[in-house]
């Protein structure tokens, strides 16, 4: 593959304040977010209205991770949905990069909301491929030789990844599709997924630890996740939350949600990027001590359900 990630010029570090989960003892960490362009000339970009084809692919990236942080740690690359952009994540983003991870965030071509001429959701079968090419060019920043703010700080045996929307049909080609498997990823969260076909590959369910978190006040799409749980491989999670908007409880607008999602997916990270078995009790805690939500999970063993907490 003749693929080339460039740094941008005038490639931007800013350090922010991060909100951290709710749960986190101690001060709140700050992180800092480098933004990147990354250029894959090996495929091309289609046409829309507004705009002639490219023979590349350009993904504005938004790297995010916590300040004074040891390496390595594991990476997080998160797919933006339809009309999304990483932009409207920094709430989670930020949560998560406090918890320790280095969070990766693709701006996709022609389905950001800044596209010209509007959003191509038909690009959806382009994003699992632009996802491993940002694996890889982080990958790359964060040799320890490299020079690069990320040098030595990339776990590169500790991946997941996570989508949104149309970003979880991203994800499900990424993972669960023979169309595009990549076997680095070892964790998924998956946000009001939605479920598209891959036209050059078919499902395949492999065993990689799977968070779907949906409400079951997105009538259109939540039965999709319902059909979609049973036939993930174990181990699997199912968090319905209730009386939340499709995207709110994952972007910055507000959600009711919006205490507890950091805080679940906090934990989940924790115990498949990390190892922390702790952290399958402090996530079912989360949605308990939340209340408006029910856990469905199968861990290899005897699926349980947990009602909501008081």
């Amino acid at each position: 593959m003749n693929a080339v990630g460039l740094i941008t010029a005038g490639a931007f570090i800013a350090t922010v304040a991060a909100t951290a989960p709710a749960a986190a003892a101690g001060p709140r960490p700050s992180v800092q977010t480098l933004q990147v362009t990354l250029v894959d000339d090996s495929r091309p970009t289609d046409a829309t209205t507004s705009a002639p084809a490219e023979d590349q692919r350009v993904l504005s990236t938004t790297i995010t991770y916590p300040v004074g942080g040891n390496g390595p740690m594991p990476l997080v690359v998160l797919a933006h949905g339809n009309n999304g952009h990483p932009n409207k994540f920094t709430q989670l983003i930020g949560s998560w990069a406090a918890a320790g991870y280095v969070v990766a965030a693709p701006a996709f071509p022609l389905t950001n909301n800044t596209t010209p001429g509007g959003s191509s959701p038909g690009d959806v079968s382009n994003e699992p491929a632009d996802m491993s090419f940002v694996i890889d060019e982080v990958l790359k920043m964060s040799r320890p030789k490299a020079n690069s703010p990320l040098a030595g700080l990339v776990d590169e045996r500790h991946i997941g990844v996570a989508g949104l929307s149309l970003g979880g049909s991203t994800v499900y080609g990424l993972v669960f599709n023979t169309c595009c498997r990549d076997k680095r990823v070892d964790a998924v969260v998956l946000m009001s997924p939605l479920r598209v076909p891959f036209k050059d590959g078919k499902d395949a369910w492999h065993h990689v630890p799977a968070l779907l978190l949906h409400s079951d006040a997105d009538p259109r799409w939540y039965p999709t996740s319902q059909g979609t749980y049973p036939l993930l491989a174990t181990p699997k999670w199912f968090v319905t939350l209730h009386g939340s908007t499709h995207s709110g409880p994952f972007e910055d607008a507000p959600d009711p949600a919006d205490a507890v999602v950091p805080s679940i997916t906090v934990a989940f990270w924790d115990r498949y990027l990390k190892g922390e078995k702790s952290a399958q009790t402090q996530l079912v805690g989360a949605v308990q001590a939340y209340g408006q939500a029910d856990l469905q999970r199968d861990l290899g063993g005897q699926a349980t359900t947990s009602p909501p907490g008081p």
